[in-house]
């Protein structure tokens, strides 16, 4: 078996409302200058050090923007070796939404010409979609991994992923509206980048991220195991039969410290151990049970059973320790351990 690691969980999130009113009357502005062919100023003359400023602004934001996108895309790459450990992922995800809000406040503190007034909210707008989509994406993903129903999830990953598909195509508005500016003002070695951080738009269909979460969630693999026991006071081990026998000094009372190993690829929480000890003589059980609140992909934690009284003067005392198997679990055989021993 594999190893596993803790997930926190995230609350259901309250789905997004519409976008506020003045979005929608700037979108219905830029969709106009496209439909009708105004030219925002296009073809206008402006000055050239103000534009060239701009422009080379504008650029260093974008590149900044297509870093933050490549390793968007590197980590829903990864995303199979990520889910491992949730916490990791959700802090990694969450750096990236925190330098796309620091980006958004910076190109809305960006003053453009005259000309590219109206263009300019579409890059404004489209900063803003890709801030919004990564900062849906996170509880969502992490939520997603962790459900036994994907559809929902399936649905508000899809939507997330359309923010960065209407990001990008706001984008090339603006791009657009910005060469001709440049090229109207005889600036055309001023070289805006592409910018497109969901290049396969199908890829944000609800059927190819039900697909994608399907995959991910049969790369699971679930397991507990039992490791080293130990017993205090400690004894010898001798062969009897078919069976070894720890024999331990004559005491009145022992302790057992048993080792449980998450051998899964996913963090489990509520492992219930129990210990059960009866003899020959007393078949009646004493049973004791603990249980592990969180336990991380190949993170291994000691139980101690202390108070045990058991049989003494020889007779053969039978001890049972268990682990429940966890959700998913297949692999049975290391769940449990039956161990003899005699005291004095």
């Amino acid at each position: 078996m594999y190893a596993q690691t803790r997930t926190p969980r995230f609350s259901k999130r309250r789905r997004r409302s519409p976008a506020p009113a003045i979005v929608v009357a700037v979108v219905v502005v830029l969709l106009g200058c496209w439909i009708f062919n105004l030219t925002c100023g296009r073809g206008r003359k402006e000055d050239a050090s103000s534009l060239s400023e701009y422009a080379n602004r504008v650029k260093a934001l974008v590149e900044a923007s297509n870093g933050i996108g490549e390793s968007f895309a590197t980590l829903r790459a990864t995303l199979a070796d990520l889910i491992a450990d949730t916490g990791n992922l959700g802090a990694k995800i969450e750096e990236l939404e925190s330098q796309s809000l620091d980006l958004l406040g910076q190109v809305k503190a960006v003053v453009p010409p005259r000309s590219m007034e109206s263009a300019h909210q579409a890059l404004v707008i489209c900063f803003e979609q890709r801030y919004r989509a990564l900062k849906n994406y996170r509880p969502d993903i992490i939520n997603a991994v962790s459900a036994l129903e994907v559809d929902v999830y399936a649905e508000s990953i899809s939507r997330d992923l359309m923010e960065l598909v209407y990001s990008d195509g706001n984008y090339l508005f603006f791009r657009r509206n910005l060469d001709d500016l440049l090229a109207a003002n005889n600036l055309q070695d001023l070289e805006i980048p592409d910018s497109a951080w969901l290049a396969d738009w199908e890829s944000a269909s609800v059927d190819r991220v039900r697909s994608f979460l399907q995959a991910l969630k049969g790369s699971e693999v679930h397991g507990v195991a039992l490791g080293k026991i130990t017993f205090d006071p400690s004894g010898t081990v001798v062969r009897e039969g078919k069976d070894d026998v720890h024999r331990l000094p004559a005491v009145d009372e022992i302790s057992v410290t048993v080792v449980v190993e998450n051998q899964g690829n996913r963090p489990e929480s509520g492992v219930a151990v129990t210990l059960s000890l009866y003899s020959k003589t007393n078949t009646t059980p004493i049973r004791q049970e603990k249980v592990i609140e969180e336990l991380a992909p190949g993170e291994k934690a000691q139980l101690v059973f202390s108070g045990l009284r058991p049989e003494t003067k020889g007779v053969r005392n039978i001890l049972e320790i268990k682990v429940s198997p966890v959700p998913k679990e297949t692999f049975l055989d290391n769940n449990q351990k039956l161990i003899y021993f005699t005291l004095g």
